[in-house]
């Protein structure tokens, strides 16, 4: 299961894995990786990913709000 959703993020930036690897000052290799979910970034890769793509690291994980979550549970035990 893909976790990530950087090759979705880097398409609609119209970016190739080695552009961003560029931009993420790391190989491509290591970022295929990621992109592969064999590798994960850290807090600081994670950060300069969502500067990138101009968004939240929930956005980037494809996380819905806990508000939401949590509202939805409610919702359904009423």
């Amino acid at each position: 299961m893909e976790y990530l959703k950087l090759k979705d993020f880097r398409n609609k930036a119209r970016l190739s894995q080695r552009e961003l690897a560029e931009l993420l000052q790391m190989t491509q290799a290591n970022y295929w990786l990621w992109e592969k979910g064999k590798s994960f970034p850290n807090a600081k890769q994670i950060i300069k990913l969502c500067d990138i793509f101009k968004c939240s690291p929930n956005d980037l994980f494809g996380f819905r709000g806990v508000h939401e979550i949590v509202g939805q549970a409610i919702d359904d035990a009423e």
